[in-house]
This record gives structure tokens, C-alpha cells and sequence, in this order.
């Protein structure tokens, strides 16, 4: 991963100084791409953990598991309302493989409206490692964590493009920031598949998280975010409430043009819980690094798409007028 950082940055100091494109657009700040097609492919390190904390009398024990699979490809596209992406690891990125059985697989779909923000994901991973007895590792082959929720976002500022960071089908071009509130809800499940008697947690959590994002143009093709926040919200486990605390980080440096991009990018999120009794902390540190491609779509596709959407569109009318 630290090889894939330096060629990326290289990648930037070099093609940093080349001309900058024209670009069809009014606003000093960003460039829309809403009528193009982008794809993308992306390399995943993924450091997620899960701590289970139970007080037993005056003493506090701590578990900790962390899958086998760490190492994923995720692939995107987006278009228009379509904007989807898909991440699993195939075959030769598995470590141990002919030893440990483990599996990964992640979905998630974005769409915005205006200067809301809505992201759904759905994860799901199978085979993980626990410390056991004087640091000696287990391997639990028939452990699994599945994780569905999502994340609803307001940008204050017009200047900002959180479109920049959320799906690239824009371009900030000129420097600047935004606070951004996040409203997230997640459906944690961790539990041992073949015996699910044995060990089974399941855990729902909101959260609003006040953060604020900022992206420094470096370079007319070449640019800086970032952004944190530190929120608060409840966790419901075994039909019991208590209070849960969220720490997001993002940091992402990328080199853009009309029709490339790539980045290089790096995120935390921490859900903290409750000390008083027994719970599960869910940690996840993300470093990728990204490219993609913007295109004209296909003529064809995109009749297809806009005809389809035409008719959605009647039909909702028409259900509309029929209440």
C-alpha cells in the first residue's frame, strides 16, 4: 500500500504542470459532469476491527476481531441518478487462502438532491481472527459481520462541491469549504453463522455528526480535502438504549481533468459505545487509491436511460392524481 501511495503521488508532481482544459461552465467554483458517464476502479485496504468490551465483577475484559480479508477491488459507476459501486477480492488477493475460508462483499448507492446527500451501503465479511490466550491468534472461520445503513448529508455552502468528494461527476476548480451536518443510522449484525446460539450481537445505531469539509485547490489540476467530525447519538442492543459517540476523518489528494481522475484517499469512521455494561466498538480505517473516466454515454443508452426515466415519471404522475 505504501508503494501504491508514493507512485500516486508521483503520478501528481508529474503531470501537474500540463495545460489546463477548457471547461463548458459559468460557476467560478466547479465544473458539472451531470451528462457524462464515469467509471471507475479502485484498490481497498481495509483495516476494519470490532472490540467486545464486557465488564465481568471489578474488571474490564476486551476482545478483539479483525477479518482475514483486508485487501479489496471496488468498480463504480455513475450517471445521472445512477450511481452505484461494488467491491469484493478475488482469488489472488487472498492471504492464506488455501488455509482460511473468508469472503467480503460490499454495495453501496449515492444520490443528491440539490444540497442533500444520501448514501446506502451494505457489507459483508466472513472469517475472522481473535486474540486468545496470551496474544495467540484464533481463526474463526464461521464468524461473520454484516452492516447495512446509510448516511443523509446537508451542504451549507453553494461554493463547495461535496459532489467532488461524494461521486466525482464535478469539479471544484477554486477553493473552498463547507460545515456539513451527517445524520447516519446502521443495522450491525456480528455473529457466529454455524451457531448462532453460540454468539449473536446485533446492534442499531443513529448518530448526528457535525463536520466540516474543505477542498484547497493546489494546482489547476491538482487538489487537497479534508474533513472531521465528532458526533453523538444512541445505540439499541438487546432491546436496551444507551449513548453512542462518532469520529469521522477523510483526507483525499487528487489529480483531476475533463475526462481522468484519480486519488488517493484515507478515512476513518469510530462508533464508540457505552462503558457500563457489555457492547461492541466498530472501527474502520479505509485507504484507497482510485481512478477513473469520464465519457459521452452511448447513444442508445442514453435513450434507454432517459426513456425509462420519462416513464417512471408519467406513472408517478399519474398514481399522483389517482390519490
Amino acid at each position: 500500500m505504501v508503494k501504491l501511495i508514493w507512485i500516486h503521488i508521483l503520478f501528481i508532481c508529474l503531470f501537474s504542470q500540463q495545460s489546463f482544459a477548457q471547461k463548458d461552465s459559468l460557476d467560478p467554483y466547479m465544473v458539472s459532469y451531470a451528462e457524462k458517464v464515469i467509471v471507475s476502479a479502485s484498490f481497498q485496504s481495509n483495516t476494519e476491527s470490532f472490540v467486545l468490551s464486557q465488564q465481568i465483577e471489578e474488571n474490564k475484559h476486551n476482545l478483539e476481531f479483525y477479518p482475514n480479508i483486508k485487501n479489496q477491488i471496488t468498480f463504480g459507476l455513475t450517471y445521472k441518478m445512477i450511481d452505484i459501486s461494488f467491491g469484493y477480492t478475488p482469488w489472488f488477493f487472498k492471504s492464506n487462502a488455501d488455509k482460511y475460508k473468508a469472503s467480503n462483499f460490499n454495495f453501496s448507492y449515492r444520490f443528491n438532491h440539490k444540497k442533500w446527500y444520501q448514501s446506502v451501503s451494505f457489507v459483508k465479511q466472513k472469517g475472522f481472527f481473535t486474540e486468545f490466550l496470551d496474544d495467540k491468534s484464533l481463526y474463526l472461520p464461521s464468524f461473520r459481520s454484516i452492516k447495512i445503513g446509510g448516511t443523509t448529508s446537508y451542504v451549507f455552502n453553494d461554493k463547495f462541491s461535496f459532489s467532488a468528494l461524494f461521486n466525482q461527476n464535478q469539479w471544484q476548480i477554486k477553493s473552498a469549504g463547507s460545515f456539513v451536518p451527517n445524520f447516519s443510522f446502521f443495522y450491525t449484525s456480528f455473529e457466529n453463522k454455524d451457531d448462532k446460539a453460540d454468539f449473536n450481537l446485533e446492534m442499531y445505531s443513529f448518530s448526528l455528526t457535525p463536520s466540516y469539509y474543505y477542498t484547497w485547490v493546489i494546482d489547476k489540476r491538482v487538489f487537497l480535502s479534508g474533513g472531521a467530525g465528532v458526533g453523538a447519538g444512541v445505540e439499541i442492543h438487546n432491546k436496551k438504549t444507551s449513548p453512542v459517540c462518532q469520529v469521522i476523518f477523510n483526507s483525499k489528494l487528487g489529480y483531476n481533468t475533463t475526462s481522468f481522475y484519480s486519488y488517493l484517499e484515507v478515512n476513518n469512521t469510530n462508533f464508540i459505545f457505552n462503558e457500563n455494561r457489555a457492547r461492541l466498538d466498530d472501527t474502520s480505517l479505509n485507504a484507497l487509491v482510485a481512478v477513473g473516466f469520464r465519457f459521452d454515454p452511448p447513444k442508445k443508452a442514453k435513450k434507454l436511460y432517459d426513456d425509462t426515466y420519462n416513464f417512471i415519471q408519467k406513472k408517478i404522475k399519474k398514481e399522483t392524481k389517482s390519490l
